[in-house]
């Protein structure tokens, strides 16, 4: 069921590009160097398009794998309205425009941005409330714990820019990796976590890191991030890591 409901979505997907790039089945084809009766069939059909059809769209129209393979960036934003109810059509053009903004965001592989996580966490005050369409860029920590010096990964979110960057798919492999940073770095990770739970609300910082990863690849990088403290149902309390890659030039 969910095979058929993700093909189902990528469907969807491959239609919303096609119409913001202004593109027939036929000049899409044709753009990504693939059978164009094979991917009209398989459009119109609602069959099963492969990865490596995915691929060649993603290659020939510029945009992110991400955007074809994530499971959460779905294109409803806004919750349905009755048709022909008070400012209907209003609400129709705003919706379109809210997806084709969202949508462009998910072509450059960043389908969540930064003023997402703000506006969430804001609306919510920092309880774990509507998360499921930030969860997978974000990693969680408990409280860090000063006198082992270390942060504490509890959740690593899919795409997160950890998770991407270290190379890694879990809490387990992220806290080695962070295990193998220098006593310098997690003190200060340990003082920006700190801080974000001290202040009671999200911290924004551009810092720096130069450190070895656990696969002995240098990894070296200034980035975006935000640590926000945020609340389970029960009261528990967690720090939220949204972070961002800063592209130059």
């Amino acid at each position: 069921m969910k095979d058929l409901w993700h093909m189902a979505l990528i469907h969807q997907k491959i239609s919303a590009l096609l119409a913001d790039m202004n593109l027939s089945n036929r000049q899409a084809a044709l753009k990504c160097g693939i059978p164009y009766g094979t991917f009209n069939s398989a459009l119109k059909n609602e069959r099963e398009i492969g990865w490596t059809t995915l691929d060649a769209l993603s290659r020939g129209l510029g945009v992110s794998f991400r955007y074809f393979s994530s499971d959460t960036a779905g294109l409803e934003l806004l919750p349905d309205r009755q048709p022909g109810g008070p400012g209907s059509k209003a609400f129709e053009i705003l919706n379109a425009q809210m997806q084709a903004a969202t949508r462009t965001r998910q072509y450059s592989g960043c389908d969540v941005s930064l003023q997402d996580f703000l506006d969430w966490w804001f609306s919510n005050s920092g309880r774990l409330e509507g998360f499921d369409q930030l969860q997978h860029t974000v990693d969680m920590f408990d409280p860090p714990d000063p006198e082992k010096n270390r942060i504490q990964p509890i959740q690593s979110g899919p795409h997160s820019l950890a998770s991407v960057c270290f190379e890694v798919s879990s809490s387990g492999q992220l806290r080695d990796t962070l295990n193998g940073f220098s006593d310098k770095v997690n003190a200060d990770l340990v003082m920006a976590h700190s801080e974000a739970i001290n202040r009671g609300e999200p911290v924004i910082t551009h810092p720096s890191l130069d450190v070895k990863l656990l696969n002995g690849r240098r990894f070296t990088r200034q980035y975006r991030r935000v640590l926000a403290p945020v609340y389970l149902p029960d009261g528990k309390l967690l720090v939220a890591n949204f972070s961002q890659d800063i592209k130059f030039g």
